[in-house]
């Protein structure tokens, strides 16, 4: 039952990725929970960055798309680009989903967290820096928002993140995200 379910996700999203008409969210369900149930995955199409790889096993892990530099692994990886589709069932403008997202983030962060708009390559995006000293793993991250649509029609909202150890690794990687955005069709 498992080959078969990884099988049918690999073909579907082999397929949808030879004909790319504009950016989209791929629905794949997978096993999770110790092959106790099945759990959604909506994945951006996004291509990696040039010098850089998906990492297989922290994607499936972590239901996103998990990019490292060639040669790193998730875990050695001194900063991370990741990506992901939420669901966006209410279908709520992007501007309000990332106002109340970022609220939440900033109840649950603590006092010394910090979130700033920065400039975007495209209107239709919002990039923010999220700032957390007291997460050792990602004191910094830097996330692109933007609304998208699967086949179906259904709405997403696409994080896409740069995310690290160290501050200047990070905001080196931004570039990465922003020729990733510019690369991808969105609506």
């Amino acid at each position: 039952m498992r080959r078969f379910i990884f099988g049918f996700a690999l073909v579907t999203v082999s397929y949808c990725a030879m004909f790319p008409a504009r950016a989209e969210v791929d629905k794949i369900i997978h096993v999770c929970d110790r092959q106790k149930r099945m759990c959604p995955e909506f994945r951006p199409r996004v291509k990696a960055p040039d010098g850089w790889m998906r990492d297989e096993a922290a994607s499936l892990k972590y239901g996103a798309s998990m990019f490292v530099p060639n040669g790193k692994t998730f875990g050695k990886a001194e900063v991370i680009i990741y990506a992901e589709g939420r669901y966006n069932k209410e279908q709520t403008e992007l501007v309000q989903w990332v106002a109340t997202s970022d609220k939440d983030w900033a109840t649950t962060s603590g006092k010394n967290a910090k979130i700033a708009t920065l400039p975007s390559v495209n209107p239709k995006v919002i990039i923010n820096r999220y700032d957390n000293p007291s997460l050792k793993d990602q004191p910094v991250e830097v996330i692109a928002h933007y609304a998208d649509l699967d086949q179906d029609g259904n709405s997403y909202v696409v994080r896409l993140a740069v995310s690290g150890r160290n501050e200047t690794a990070v905001l080196a990687a931004v570039p990465l995200i922003e020729k990733m955005i510019a690369g991808a069709k969105i609506p």
